[in-house]
């Protein structure tokens, strides 16, 4: 539809689409190239045509032709508010044009002339909300709302423009707020628009924070101010803007539940013939799409937490009212019976099946975050290189039974009894889950120093793993769009780390017990009630008592326990090889004394060794 083109009056009540219709009229008149005076010649056409369109041009009898004042006696059209509108829109484009001439000749008249402008925007601005209020009764809650945060904005800029910083605040940051609750409310071209409005509102936001030396550590974060503010003064409407808002919400979802007339889940199809459950679907489903874009973007956990809890209570409400309509409907076929009863009553429970499933499944991964959020708190508490990440695991594992409870209930459903691959995926995450708690009960009794418990509980949680791994593998088409899903790869995964755990409980068990007696042991092995299968484990540890220095492939390179046996010591006597025996040939040419008279150094005959030797090679006689 052209933007020139009046529009007639709808009903009994108009809708006035304000932030469609001056963005249109922005960009396509002038300001995409910031071109203020093309845009203020356009808006004085545009009200001078609605003016003759509605014979609404000046007063009669009057000297001069002066324009008629907008009554809300004169509201029999919604082309009488697009009058206001666009003067609001002339008299603010002439004061951003005047701005940009200040700024560039520095002439301090055009300054007082912007700020007179700037004035009779905020004037008009006002004036359309009144034409747009609540007890007028003449537009929807919508545009009731629209008006407030766009009045509420032009008196910011004049605020801004006259250095009344905290002024400026308060009216900006009612104006953000206003946008920022109807973004949840309407389509997403609507949704986009209230974005881009925050988009521009932002910078001024930050600025008179500056000023007034608020969040100087966080300037960035405006949220934070917006909340700061609006809990120090109320500003335009935010009283009641909570109850407002919520009331565009509920007008929105009664128009998109005459549209919703079925709900597919897993491949199947069934109607929907109950407005108010159809209501409550439709807000879970809001929640869920708010808490997704929250997921991708870069949020608080508190931010993250609030939207599960609202996303929570949407699927709460629905399943009471799905409950109930379930319940009525029994009551009422076990009086009357009819050809369709039945196959009402099996859409009925299906679409109970389909809340209550994803109801369980939300609180599930709620659950789950809270987990996340506390091993990473607990990662944070402990150094680098500890043998378990320590700290009480006593939150975490009621966690993992929450979660436990939850998905036994989701088995219970009829739906999922009936459908073999869903409880077969079902079966997969119980076990799953089963072996996660099972890990962190390991991790509390490793800080108890409870080395033998450890050890037992991890083969456990390995053949819960080994259940999960069986139960996915028998899964012939899981669905990929389901709310919770766990993978095989995510099953490996959790292998690896249990392997790893079973790894460093085996090296702790060494280091602390390596100087046991055999009967100490035994005896204390006895005293556990295990399985067979980790006392056999057990055992094996401690048939190897060899010095770590001969099992390095079996502990880890970190050490941080005291007193490790680390080596023998003192070291054990060992053979070793001596120097062989062997005849020294220079004994043969040695004459050694062996009768007194030779030590006394008398000669003798030549009988004996050496006179032998000496006769044989011819010694003289």
């Amino acid at each position: 539809m052209d933007i020139d083109e009046p529009i007639k009056e709808q009903g009994s009540t108009f809708s006035l689409d304000i932030l469609a219709l001056t963005n249109e009229a922005r960009n396509t008149y002038g300001l995409r190239h910031q071109d203020y005076s093309r845009y203020r010649q356009y808006c004085a056409k545009r009200v001078h045509r609605l003016r003759e369109s509605v014979n609404f041009v000046h007063n009669k009898g009057s000297k001069f032709s002066q324009a008629k004042e907008v009554t809300e006696a004169d509201l029999n059209d919604v082309r009488f508010l697009h009058i206001v509108l666009f003067d609001v829109e002339r008299a603010w484009s002439y004061a951003m044009e005047l701005k940009r001439e200040s700024r560039s000749s520095g002439d301090t008249r055009k300054k007082h002339h912007l700020i007179k402008k700037l004035k009779k925007s905020a004037k008009l601005g006002e004036k359309l909300e009144n034409l747009c209020s609540r007890e007028a009764g003449k537009v929807d809650t919508r545009t009731v709302l629209e008006a407030q945060a766009y009045s509420a904005l032009m008196s910011g800029y004049l605020l801004f423009e006259k250095q009344s910083w905290q002024a400026a605040l308060d009216k900006f940051a009612a104006a953000r707020t206003i946008y920022e609750k109807l973004s949840a409310a309407g389509t997403a071209h609507q949704e986009t628009l209230c974005q881009s409005a925050i988009d521009d509102i932002d910078p001024n936001i930050r600025y008179c924070a500056y000023v007034l030396r608020l969040g100087a550590d966080n300037v960035s974060d405006v949220d934070a101010l917006v909340k700061m503010t609006i809990g120090k003064n109320k500003g335009v409407g935010l009283d009641l803007l909570e109850a407002e808002v919520e009331s565009v919400l509920a007008q929105t979802r009664q128009e998109k539940a005459a549209s919703l007339t079925s709900i597919t889940w897993r491949g199947h199809t069934v109607p929907l013939r109950n407005a108010d459950l159809a209501i409550c679907i439709l807000k879970a489903q809001d929640a869920t799409t708010n808490l997704e874009n929250a997921s991708d973007a870069d949020v608080e956990e508190a931010t993250k937490m609030e939207m599960f809890d609202s996303l929570l209570e949407a699927y709460g409400d629905a399943e009471r009212f799905a409950k109930n309509a379930v319940k009525e409907d029994m009551e009422a076929t076990a009086k009357v019976k009819s050809s369709k009863s039945e196959q009402i009553s099996t859409d009925l429970n299906f679409v109970y099946n389909y809340v209550a499933y994803n109801y369980l499944s939300r609180r599930i991964q709620r659950n789950l975050m809270l987990v996340d959020s506390l091993r990473h708190k607990l990662g944070q508490e402990h150094s680098e290189g500890a043998r378990f990440i320590g700290g009480k695991y006593q939150d975490i594992v009621k966690l993992y039974d929450n979660v436990l409870q939850s998905l036994n209930e989701i088995k219970e459903l009829s739906s999922v009894q009936d459908n073999l691959t869903l409880s077969q995926e079902v079966d997969a995450k119980i076990w799953y889950f089963k072996a996660w708690r099972t890990l962190y009960v390991v991790s509390a009794y490793a800080v108890l120093n409870k080395d033998w418990e450890a050890i037992s509980l991890l083969g456990r949680a390995r053949e819960y793993n080994s259940q999960a791994r069986s139960a996915l593998s028998q899964v012939t088409a899981p669905d990929k769009d389901d709310v919770l899903v766990v993978t095989l790869k995510e099953v490996e995964e959790l292998e690896n780390i249990i392997r790893s755990y079973r790894c460093k409980a085996r090296a702790t068990w060494h280091l602390r017990h390596s100087g046991s007696d055999d009967s100490d042991v035994t005896k204390k092995l006895n005293e556990l009630t295990i399985d067979e299968k980790s006392k056999s484990d057990i055992k094996e540890i401690k048939d190897d008592e060899s010095p770590l220095i001969e099992r390095l492939n079996q502990y880890p390179s970190n050490l941080t326990m005291i007193n490790p046996q680390l080596i023998n010591f003192p070291p054990e006597f060992t053979p070793i090889p001596a120097k062989p025996l062997f005849f020294d040939i220079a004994f043969n040419h040695v004459d050694f004394p062996s009768s007194l008279p030779q030590r006394a150094g008398r000669k003798q005959d030549g009988s004996g060794f050496g006179g032998f030797f000496g006769s044989l090679w011819g010694a003289k006689k």
